[in-house]
């Protein structure tokens, strides 16, 4: 039989970089089918410049606001605001000044290894372009530009 799953705002797989995710369903909950996270990023928190070369990723706004950059295109995000990001397509998120708060859905589920991985490095090795660049290429995520 299977189970429900509720998750407190609190809960989840909690990984704590320079932002902090919470992975509330899992890839083994879905059976690979999609991962959904939330993300708390500060203000002026800026993600790296990047592609999943197998993974759609959608975010959906739910506090704050932000810069989503997707190819050669910037858009506003705000509460409510929703992005699709198919795999290939480079993209990148800057926190407003008041942060952001998203929900964000990959699918299929093959992220939160990465996070993982990345939160399990020392700050150094976080700090290293080419470690983490490495880590994500791991991960079915290219790192565009340095």
């Amino acid at each position: 039989m299977t189970e429900a799953k509720v998750i407190d705002p609190d809960g989840g797989n909690y990984y704590k970089r320079a932002n902090d995710m919470f992975v509330k369903v899992t890839s083994d909950d879905t059976g690979g089918a999609y991962e959904v996270c939330e993300e708390r990023c500060p203000p002026g928190f800026a993600s790296r410049k990047h592609m999943h070369t197998q993974n759609h990723e959608t975010f959906y706004v739910i506090e704050g606001g932000g810069e989503f950059i997707m190819g050669d295109k910037s858009y506003q995000g705000e509460v409510g605001s929703m992005f699709h990001i198919p795999p290939g397509l480079p993209h990148q998120v800057i926190a407003g000044d008041d942060g952001i708060r998203m929900l964000m859905v990959y699918s299929p589920g093959q992220t939160e290894a990465m996070f993982a991985e990345m939160t399990a490095l020392t700050p150094e090795q976080r700090a290293d372009f080419d470690t983490g660049k490495a880590v994500a290429a791991k991960h079915n995520t290219v790192w565009v530009g340095d």
